[in-house]
């Protein structure tokens, strides 16, 4: 049987899309793993069209909260904005929010030119600041923008300047991080000369950062291409090379663990890929494609995934933030 040309192009095209809304493409040639895209979060009016704005899940209501500026907005876990506060500006410029257990929302907030911890519940209204307590010299003038709750811990970061404090649930200081200066530590324990330290130096500051399930630290750097990974006792790894292939970096944004805590997914800005890594930094797939139909994605950042392993990406270009629904295979 003779296929028409026209009709060959249709069918190639059609795997194209299947492939990109599948996430099939292995560095090992098998897929271990799959991302389908499911919708993108949506108001009565439609999609909602936000750009690079940070996302948090609330894993125990099945929500996901979008911060851009001012508003912080509620999706259900059919993709339906169902609330959202601080509209009129009360808890000042919100920078991240993270959610507890017991449904009380942790908002940063940049007040009076202060960035401020505050408590709320879960309608968004303040009930108290929490003050950081019994910080160390070095860590006096700490200020946050990202905020992440392990357990009972908070983890509060300056993607700025690689400082990582981490607090009980009062607020209490636990233990304090340097990031920069952890790399740099262990790049002079590998035998890097002064050429390669100073211009860590100037490359320093981190675009993502999340916490895995053993509540060690991730972090990325656009600037270097690389993914770390450092332990509570200040143990680091990195992985990352930058290139076009897959596998390869172009400009790493986000970097999140899977529900599963067996993967790594990093959002990469300049590809316009989510590429999956095993717990040992193994490139196993990517999902994604530069493009303007609904499951694609143009200059992916911020990420969060829920309990239903589902990924949601926030995007450039007023695309507002993809869902995907991630697998294994």
């Amino acid at each position: 049987m003779i296929i028409k040309k026209r009709a060959l192009k249709t069918l190639i095209l059609a795997f194209i899309v299947l492939a990109a809304m599948s996430g099939g493409t292995s560095i090992a040639g098998e897929t271990q793993v799959s991302a389908t895209y499911l919708y993108t979060l949506s108001n009565s009016m439609g999609i909602v069209p936000f750009s690079w704005v940070k996302l948090s899940v609330d894993t125990a209501n099945d929500e996901v909260y979008v911060v851009s500026s001012k508003k912080v907005s509620i999706f259900n876990g059919t993709g339906m904005e169902v609330y959202a506060f601080n509209e009129s500006g009360d808890l000042g410029l919100v920078s991240d929010v993270a959610v507890r257990s017991n449904g009380d929302i942790l908002a940063l907030s940049s007040r009076s030119g202060r960035v401020e911890l505050i408590r709320c519940n879960f309608r968004g209204e303040p009930i108290a600041t929490i003050e950081l307590k019994n910080l160390p010299a070095e860590y006096a003038d700490f200020s946050a923008n990202r905020i992440v709750i392990h357990g009972t811990s908070l983890y509060l970061a300056n993607t700025n300047n690689m400082k990582v404090i981490v607090t009980d649930d009062a607020g209490v200081f636990q233990k304090g991080y340097n990031l920069a200066w952890i790399i740099e530590k262990e790049l002079k324990e590998e035998g890097a000369d002064e050429r390669e330290l100073e211009r860590e130096k100037e490359d320093s500051g981190m675009t993502g950062f999340n916490v895995d399930a053993e509540g060690s630290m991730l972090f990325t750097s656009s600037i270097v291409a690389r993914v770390y990974r450092v332990s509570l006792d200040g143990k680091m790894q990195a992985f990352g090379r930058r290139g076009s292939s897959p596998g390869k970096f172009g400009v790493p944004g986000d970097v999140v663990v899977d529900a599963t805590g067996k993967y790594l997914l990093v959002s990469d800005i300049l590809r316009c890929t989510i590429l999956v890594f095993d717990k040992d930094f193994r490139f196993l797939t990517e999902f994604g494609i530069r493009g303007y139909r609904p499951h694609n994605i143009v200059g992916p950042l911020y990420m969060a995934v829920d309990a239903k392993n589902r990924v949601h990406v926030s995007q450039l270009r007023n695309r507002g933030v993809n869902v995907y629904q991630f697998s294994e295979l």
